[in-house]
Formats: structure tokens, C-alpha cells, sequence
């Protein structure tokens, strides 16, 4: 009994000993693990770019073994906390104790949001990720940004103004929240920079005439002014006179009658008695700020402080916090944008969602992916191969050689059917690209292009010397996995490669690439006026290399559409062919050429036009995308334009040239 019992206990020590061993080794495990994810000193900033991409500098250091594989940047959405849809790879060799220091370019319309999170992940040869790290607000730093001046003597109250990094949509785009503290001193000098201006618990009966009327005009040239009362109301207003604004009553916490719909718990605060002396101010059902156009900008008046809520914290959480501040901002600015003419147009420009939208129309004038002689040969075989062959044979005499007959006729309708689908281009990667460039500026053209393959695994493309960054059109898909990738720009050496992870067979991808180069000789001129009943009159020269086979005209607002342009020709409008003009039935010239022309175009007599007049369609939204709207612009569009891709594919370029005047 007692050996039975030193061997149980001999056996526990083991045991234990087994234990404490396995220990140490996961221990030691553990900390190979995380020697391996520390061998890696990764590094990311911005750089200054006045181009269309954003230029980030990565630096990677290798303290490990020797590594090759591949650094990987993504962005995450801060607020939905998933990867975009696209992945920006670029192939690396690290010796052991090397850095290697690159530039990764991100188209900025690729980009929908500048506070998205940028990840750098290592991959080895594997595609096992072997490090990565996160950089927040990185591109906010190169971004454009709006500015917000702060004219407080609680200034660092009122730092959450910026939401934390969190865009705010402002005519179309996002734009980070830059905040600018203010004084007496530097007020009337910085107001020219900022966009919004907020005053509160600050008495502006100290500020000058001089200063009260330079806020004036800067309001009523567009800017927005935002005041914070409660409890120093009287103080607030009293430079304000010309605002119809007085303060009849202040109350304590809590005796106000006023609805809690501001985000905030007004029961906190101190709250003022405000009153419209002249009926112009209007409120939302979702905030009790008092509203106004001012000229072409706005004001919008509180009637507790914005300090006194951030110190006690009535606006509840860091989130609600944010959703107090944009939901402020938009009523004001929407307010503003009301009596400002050009706000909903510009937005409109400013919408990658147009572009995408309407370059879905390319290759819808080919063709060749008709698979109407498909189908016949296929109904053909099915037809042939059964009771058809069966009475041949039995009519010669050869029943017995059906069973040899039916694979041999089988394998003529696959021989068949391949090389039909080879003539019907359904067999390697299908691009349609249009590269648009402005005559007037630069030599920095910029291509779009729509790209699908009939296979479902993953395809990529060379382009084409000279493209100096790439990326998706917009910023619009989104994966469910963390890890996964829908587009895939990969640079290896100094060639970029554009590619797709497709979920079905013939998905479409919609890129954008930027090509520097020599410049396209030549230019366009116009001299356009409007006769004594609106009508454009004028003559349009041509003086490029370039036969234009449409050509469209803008002045504003107003679009139209004309046929035929040569090199080296000048044509009166009056006497040229027009095949669109604005019809007043949509909202813009733009949505009336997607909606209403296009559309038509695809069911009409010019349906075999409506790839070339697509083109022409995206040039004039880029060329108004890039200046200014109100000025006359004149796009003009051919075919069998330069190759984007340097790759097997089959592609149909076309070239938009731009001048506006």
C-alpha cells in the first residue's frame, strides 16, 4: 500500500512538473510571439501634396530575421470600425537591421472620409500577417479642412467643437473641423480664414465698431456665426444690436419651460428668455437654436451657453456629444446655403456618386458582348447532338458508331463556343477608360475606368508608364471581414498594378489612375455670347491634334451638346448640329444629361454613340469638378485614345480635352 502510494505521489510530481514545464515553454512561446510582432518598427506621415492623391511616407524597420512579403495600407472607418474596400499593397525586402522608407499615393476621390483610421499591415509570403499598426487623423493633416473660430474666455470648454476629428458634410464634401482660438486683438484679422465663427461667454460690448461691422461683412459674404447665451446672454449680445436679438429673462437650472430636443438636458442649464424683435428666426423640430440667412451667410443663436454644457456634461456622452455639434452646424449652414446660389449645385459636382453612376454606362454601345450567335450555336448542338444524329447515322447505315459520334460532336460545340466567345471578348479582362485632360493647366491628366472579367477568381492589370497612383473611383463598398479586400492596388518596382477580388463573374470595377506626361498641344477657344432671346451665338475653335466627334459647351448652368468638332476647325454654333441641351426639366444640366440624354441615347438611333457620349459626360463632370462652375467651359471627346493599361486586356480608350475661359 505505502509503494502504491510514493508511486501515485512520484506520478503527481510529474505531473506538476509536466505542467510547470509546459508553462515555461508557452511562456517562452509567447514571448517569441511577441519578440516576432515587435521585430517591426513601422512609421507613417503625411507629405505635402498640391496633386490629386494623398502622398503617405511609410518607413519600415526590421529588427528580425530577414523578411519579404508585402506592407499593406488600409483605412478603417472610425465610425464603423471596418476596413474600405480597398487595399494599397506595395512588394518589399527587408534584410535583417535594414529601413526602407516609400510613398504610397491615395487618389483623394478615392478617400470619402479624412478621419478614417490608416492600418499598415505586414504580410509574408504567405499572406499571414506578421504586424501592422494603426495612425488616427493621419490624413486630416494634409486635408482641407474648415475653420472655426472660437472667441471665448472658456476656450478650452469648447475644444469638442471639432468633434473629435469627425467630418462634417459642408455643399457636398467632408471636411475636418479646424479650431482657431480668438481674441480681441487678431479678430478682425483672422475672420477672412475661418468659415465658422462662435462666440460665447464673452462680453462683445468690449469689441470695437470697427470689428462689430468687419463680422458683418464677413457674414454676409458667407459666413456663419454661432452665439452661446444662457447665463451671460446680456454680455453675448450686447455688440449685436443689428441682430433683432434681446434677452428679456435668464433662467436658473431647471425653471425654464423649454424642450429638451438639442441633444442636450437643458435641465442643467442656465437658460435665456430670447425674443425675435423682428420675426426673421426660425427653429427646427430637432433644436431650439434660432436661425437666419444674413446675406449669403447665416446666424444661429442659443439660448444656453455651449461652455456651460460641456463643463457639466449635458450633452451626455463623447458620441452624443458629436451628434450635438453636427447636428448644430448642419441647421446653420443649411440656413446659410438657402440664400447662397450655387450650394446645391456645387454639391452636386462635388458627388463621386454621379461619376460612378454614369461611367456604368460604358461598353453598354459594344456590341461585340452580344451572345446572340452563342445561343444559336448551343440550341444548334442540343438540337444536332441527340435524335438528329441518331437518324443521320441510322440513314448511312453507322448506328454503331453513335456512341463515338455524340463526344466527338461534343467536343466541335466546345471548339465552337470558345471561339465565339473569343470574337464576343469574354475571355480576358474587359477596360473601358476615359482620360480627361485640361488644356489650360498643367500636364497632369486624370483617367477613369470601368473594369470587369467573366471569371470570378481575382484579376489584376498592369498600367501603363507614367501612372503615378491609382485607386477605386469612390469609396463606396464595403467588405463584412476585417481582413478582406474588394479592390487591390499593388506597386512593384515603379509599375502600378490595379486589380479585383470579385464575389460573382462579371463584376464591374470602377478605378482611377493619375498620369503625368508630356501635355496635349494645342488648346480650345470660344467666343460665345447670348443673343435677345438667351440663345448661345458664337464660334468655337479647335486647335488640337484631335478630331472631336461631340464637343459640349458650358456656361454656368446651362449645358448643350454639340456633333463634330476637327482639329484645326472653328465652327458657329448656330449653323452645328445640337444633340442635347438643357430642357429645364431636371434640378441641373447634369442630372438632366444622366438621367434624361443617356438614356435616351441607349434606346435610340445613337445607341452605338452612347459609349463615346458617356465619355464626353464624365469629362464635363470633371472639368467642372475642378474650377470654377460659373465660368464658360468647352469639352471636346474622341476615340482610340492612349492605352491606360500595359496589360492582356481589351481596351476602348477615349480622351477628353478641356479649356474654360
Amino acid at each position: 500500500m505505502g509503494n502504491k502510494i510514493r508511486i501515485n505521489q512520484r506520478l503527481f510530481r510529474l505531473f506538476i512538473f509536466g505542467i510547470i514545464l509546459c508553462g515555461v515553454y508557452m511562456g517562452r512561446a509567447g514571448l517569441t510571439v511577441r519578440a516576432a510582432e515587435q521585430a517591426f518598427v513601422i512609421e507613417a506621415k503625411m507629405l505635402p501634396s498640391d496633386q490629386n492623391a494623398y502622398e503617405i511616407q511609410l518607413k519600415v524597420e526590421n529588427q528580425g530575421q530577414d523578411w519579404e512579403g508585402t506592407v499593406r495600407l488600409m483605412m478603417r472607418q472610425d465610425y464603423y470600425g471596418r476596413l474600405n474596400d480597398c487595399a494599397y499593397d506595395t512588394e518589399l525586402s527587408l534584410p535583417q537591421g535594414s529601413t526602407k522608407q516609400f510613398v504610397v499615393k491615395v487618389p483623394k476621390d478615392s478617400i470619402d472620409r479624412t478621419d478614417a483610421i490608416v492600418q499598415v499591415i505586414l504580410l509574408d509570403k504567405k499572406a499571414d500577417k506578421v504586424a501592422d499598426k494603426e495612425f488616427g487623423r493621419l490624413l486630416q493633416t494634409e486635408a482641407a479642412v474648415l475653420t472655426m473660430g472660437i472667441l471665448s474666455d472658456e476656450y478650452t470648454s469648447l475644444t469638442y467643437l471639432d468633434m473629435g476629428g469627425k467630418e462634417f458634410s459642408y455643399y457636398g464634401k467632408n471636411y475636418p473641423i479646424r479650431l482657431e482660438e480668438l481674441d480681441q486683438d487678431k479678430l478682425a484679422d483672422s475672420l477672412a480664414a475661418i468659415d465658422f465663427l462662435v462666440i460665447d461667454s464673452y462680453n462683445t460690448g468690449v469689441l470695437s465698431d470697427r470689428v462689430l461691422e468687419d463680422i458683418r461683412q464677413w457674414r454676409d459674404n458667407g459666413g456663419m456665426l454661432i452665439i452661446g447665451t444662457g447665463s451671460s446672454a446680456q454680455e453675448v449680445l450686447a455688440g449685436f444690436d443689428d441682430l433683432g436679438i434681446q434677452c428679456s429673462k435668464v433662467y436658473d437650472p431647471g425653471a425654464g419651460t423649454y424642450d429638451s430636443r438639442d441633444y442636450v438636458d437643458v435641465s442643467q442649464l442656465h437658460m435665456a428668455e430670447l425674443t425675435d424683435v423682428n420675426s426673421k428666426y426660425k427653429t427646427t423640430y430637432d433644436m431650439s437654436i434660432l436661425m437666419c440667412s444674413e446675406g449669403d451667410g447665416a446666424v444661429g443663436i442659443l439660448p444656453y451657453s455651449l461652455s456651460e454644457a460641456a463643463k457639466l456634461n449635458a450633452a451626455g456622452t463623447y458620441e452624443l456629444q458629436k451628434e450635438f455639434v453636427e447636428s448644430m452646424l448642419r441647421q446653420v449652414s443649411n440656413c446659410a446655403s438657402a440664400r447662397h446660389g450655387s450650394g446645391q449645385y456645387i454639391s452636386i459636382y462635388d458627388n463621386m456618386y454621379f461619376l460612378t453612376e454614369i461611367s456604368g454606362y460604358l461598353g453598354n454601345g459594344n456590341n461585340r458582348l452580344q451572345f446572340g450567335w452563342l445561343k444559336v450555336i448551343v440550341i444548334l448542338y442540343v438540337i444536332f447532338v441527340g435524335p438528329v444524329l441518331y437518324l443521320i447515322l441510322r440513314f448511312v447505315g453507322k448506328r454503331d458508331l453513335y456512341w463515338i459520334a455524340v463526344p466527338v460532336t461534343t467536343l466541335v460545340g466546345i471548339f465552337l463556343v470558345y471561339f465565339a466567345g473569343r470574337g464576343f471578348e469574354v475571355v480576358s479582362t474587359n477596360v473601358y477608360s476615359v482620360t480627361v485632360e485640361n488644356l489650360t493647366g498643367g500636364g497632369h491628366a486624370q483617367t477613369y475606368l470601368r473594369c470587369y472579367d467573366a471569371g470570378h477568381k481575382e484579376w489584376e492589370l498592369r498600367l501603363a508608364e507614367g501612372c503615378e497612383y491609382a485607386g477605386p473611383l469612390s469609396d463606396s463598398n464595403y467588405k463584412s471581414s476585417d481582413e478582406s479586400y474588394f479592390y487591390r492596388i499593388r506597386k512593384e518596382g515603379d509599375r502600378l498594378f490595379i486589380g479585383l477580388n470579385p464575389s460573382v463573374g462579371f463584376e464591374d470595377g470602377y478605378f482611377q489612375a493619375g498620369i503625368a506626361g508630356e501635355r496635349e498641344q494645342g488648346s480650345i477657344y470660344s467666343d460665345l455670347y447670348k443673343d435677345r432671346r438667351k440663345r448661345i451665338r458664337g464660334t468655337v475653335t479647335n486647335k488640337t491634334m484631335q478630331d472631336f466627334k461631340y464637343f459640349a459647351v458650358t456656361i454656368g448652368d446651362e449645358l448643350f451638346v454639340y456633333k463634330n468638332l476637327p482639329a484645326g476647325a472653328e465652327v458657329k454654333l448656330e449653323d452645328t448640329e445640337v444633340v442635347y441641351k438643357n430642357d429645364g426639366l431636371y434640378s441641373n444640366s447634369m442630372s438632366g444629361y444622366y438621367y434624361g440624354f443617356i438614356r435616351e441615347v441607349l434606346s435610340g438611333e445613337m445607341a452605338n454613340d452612347v459609349d463615346i457620349l458617356t465619355a464626353l459626360g464624365m469629362g464635363v463632370y470633371a472639368a467642372y469638378s475642378a474650377g470654377d462652375p460659373d465660368r464658360t467651359v468647352i469639352i471636346g471627346v474622341t476615340e482610340d485614345w492612349h492605352k491606360v493599361v500595359d496589360d492582356q486586356c481589351n481596351e476602348v480608350s477615349y480622351g477628353c480635352l478641356y479649356a474654360v475661359q
